[in-house]
């Protein structure tokens, strides 16, 4: 029996400056921490997120009431402030579904063990690279340091091809050199980055709206990229379940993903009155910069090399291409980190998606209730920064 993932190995792969300290667990799935204790039922579903738009499809289905109106009983969603947060309440057990980076769901099932499944995708698009009001270009961000969500997220993934495409070098841990045109990735906490970059501590950041918005907003920083335009339609987070869902009665899963389906075709196509329903009550942020995010009519000052990508608009779908998790795994092989990538190093990047996702659940509920959402689900992936 292996030891289950060590909260150190966790902070690694969430977002800290801290080193995994836990060998790779290879794909051996035994026993791990996060496995539930048994299940009540008729207990009511434990939802956690983080402060982002990406948690919209969750958020909506609990405030539109889809959850109860498909026969679960769901508490108060709990808001947490960080992926390293997020990642160590889905290895205690405290929750049952999450909206999750999909790295990160990667590493924690099949490097740590995590007790986790993806249901299917959350969202695509919807976050961008923020530039300081010093720095005009990527280019400009030579012998600066920009923050990231999380080592394994797929904003650290595509900035760091934006960075290649403009001669720069991705460092870590190290002051970078502006003549040999480093720039330092540092991990932090979403709501630390804006007043990160008013105090100039860091030249930029890449992270999911509406921080992107808010810093327009204040006046702290431009949009210089949005990452759709880098990798078209990329989902960044899934939906996850742990131990503590998947022990339930087959019809409370499909409940779940019923009511998801529907809140994603509300975000979709209900993007203003959604943007209220989350202002307040699930997002502390202003409602001006929430509505932005999720209806924006054009890519504003932001560079654009694909205007037909449209990758400045966020998108709700329910399920992912396996095309994706392929080409992700490959990336993040070519991608620095500051923590090991384990286990992802050594599988066929081709078997990663079946590995960790069971999307049977949200399939049949897109076939039912959303079926123009599965379309497109086989089209090569197209990256270009």
């Amino acid at each position: 029996m292996r030891a289950g993932p060590s909260r150190r190995s966790l902070l690694g792969a969430g977002g800290t400056l801290l080193l995994s300290g836990a060998a790779g667990a290879g794909l051996g799935l035994g026993a791990r921490r996060g496995e539930a204790a048994e299940v009540d039922p008729a207990s009511p579903l434990r939802i956690a997120y983080l402060p982002i738009t990406d948690a919209a499809p969750l958020l909506i289905a609990h405030a539109r009431g889809y959850f109860a109106e498909e026969g679960i009983e769901v508490a108060e969603p709990v808001r947490l402030r960080s992926w390293a947060s997020m990642g160590e309440t889905l290895l205690g057990g405290s929750v049952d579904v999450v909206h999750l980076l999909f790295p990160m769901a990667l590493q924690m099932r099949l490097d740590l063990g995590a007790d986790i499944r993806v249901l299917g995708a959350n969202h695509v698009d919807g976050s961008a690279l923020t530039l300081g009001r010093e720095v005009p270009e990527v280019a400009a961000l030579a012998g600066r340091t920009i923050g990231i969500p999380a080592w394994f997220s797929i904003h650290n993934v595509i900035v760091q091809q934006m960075l290649r495409a403009e001669g720069l070098t991705p460092v870590v841990r190290r002051t970078p050199s502006r003549d040999r045109g480093e720039v330092t990735l540092v991990p932090m906490a979403p709501s630390d980055m804006i007043p990160a970059l008013d105090a100039g501590s860091i030249g930029g950041y890449t992270v999911a709206d509406p921080f992107n918005a808010m810093a327009e907003g204040k006046d702290v920083g431009v949009i210089g990229r949005f990452l759709g335009d880098v990798w078209r339609s990329h989902p960044c987070c899934v939906t996850v379940a742990t131990g503590g869902l998947l022990q339930r009665p087959p019809e409370q899963i499909q409940a779940v993903a019923d009511a998801l389906v529907r809140a994603q075709r509300d975000c979709r196509e209900d993007r203003e009155a959604v943007a209220a329903e989350l202002s307040g009550r699930y997002l502390p942020q202003p409602l001006p910069a929430i509505a932005a995010a999720l209806n924006r009519p054009d890519a504003g000052h932001a560079h654009v090399e694909h205007p037909a990508w449209h990758g400045e608009t966020i998108d709700f779908t329910p399920v992912l291409r396996p095309g994706f998790t392929t080409r992700l795994v490959e990336e993040m092989r070519t991608t620095l980190l500051d923590a090991p990538l384990g286990a992802l190093e050594r599988l066929d990047a081709e078997d990663a998606h079946g590995l960790v996702v069971d999307d049977a659940a949200l399939r049949d509920a897109a076939r039912r209730l959303d079926p123009a959402s599965l379309t497109g689900l086989e089209i090569p992936e197209e990256i270009d920064p």
